[in-house]
């Protein structure tokens, strides 16, 4: 077991455990009842940013981090901007933003508000306004729990089946909670660098993100401008760009569809300051 997720595991166990005891006391449901009456119940905001937090830490057992205080500060302040203006502005935690070291052109977004981009995908874009466009795609993915949704249904089933009770009494069942969590995050790590969203879930989230760029006043065909940049990026030889995500001429079509009659907007003189200061304290 990755030791930066065992920690999480066991937090997560504790929070669990500490939720439904407090909701449903020892003695009023009988082992191995349902919680909500039989069906499955949805995955807590708390639950969500543990298993977020256990997600990050898998990415960041295979990718380090780019800890450059001055982008840092400037990515965040940039990402929670558009997340204020989105349809879900607050998450359990906080939303976190920051910058993987790694040259595959790529963003994620684990549970919870954890939202990696690549620094083969800052290589792409060319200004605050693309750059803005990628992370609001990643939003909608947040806003839309698309994370959670890559975790199996059998899965979040027997999630909903657990009682305080069972966690508490049994050392067996803490196990298989640590199990049913353990391979939750790996459903959802391998959907994030793997296997990809659905199309229709890139779809909407593309869609959601045109949608948000112009809430916030940024230029919305700005993700039309950096897809085109991720296709070309994609025909060079040996690239890896957005390899668990729809290819990119195939989102083209249905975002140029939503920026008809949409005039391209002049990139305004302080995001252009702001983002080439940013790029600059990384060396790019």
């Amino acid at each position: 077991m990755n030791r930066k997720i065992l920690p999480l595991l066991i937090v997560f166990l504790l929070s669990f455990s500490t939720l439904y005891c407090q909701k449903f006391p020892f003695g009023k449901l009988k082992k191995g009842a349902s919680l909500v009456g039989g069906a499955t119940r949805e995955i807590s905001e708390e639950e969500e940013y543990f298993i977020g937090r256990a997600v990050a830490a898998n990415i960041l057992s295979q990718f380090s981090l780019l800890k450059d205080q001055t982008f840092s500060g400037y990515l965040n302040t940039l990402g929670s901007t558009l997340a204020f203006r989105s349809q879900r502005p607050e998450v359990y935690g906080g939303y976190h933003f920051a910058l993987l070291d790694s040259e595959e052109a790529n963003a994620l977004s684990a549970p919870g508000g954890v939202i990696f981009i690549t620094k083969g995908l800052l290589r792409i874009t060319s200004t605050e306004d693309e750059l803005a466009a990628v992370i609001a795609h990643e939003i909608a993915h947040i806003v839309a729990k698309d994370p959670l949704k890559a975790i199996r249904s059998e899965r979040v089933k027997q999630l909903g089946a657990f009682t305080a009770g069972e966690v508490m009494e049994s050392q067996g069942a803490s196990g298989n909670m640590m199990d049913l969590f353990q391979n939750s995050i790996l459903d959802i790590t391998g959907t994030l660098l793997q296997k990809g969203y659905s199309r229709g879930q890139e779809k909407e989230a593309d869609l959601a993100a045109i949608a948000l760029l112009r809430e916030t006043g940024y230029d919305p065909s700005a993700l039309l401008s950096v897809l085109k940049k991720i296709e070309e990026a994609s025909g060079k030889p040996k690239a890896k760009v957005l390899s668990a995500h729809p290819p990119a001429k195939e989102r083209e079509k249905y975002v140029q569809k939503a920026l008809e009659g949409e005039t391209p907007q002049v990139e305004q003189p302080e995001r252009r300051q702001r983002y080439s200061a940013a790029k600059r304290a990384l060396g790019l």
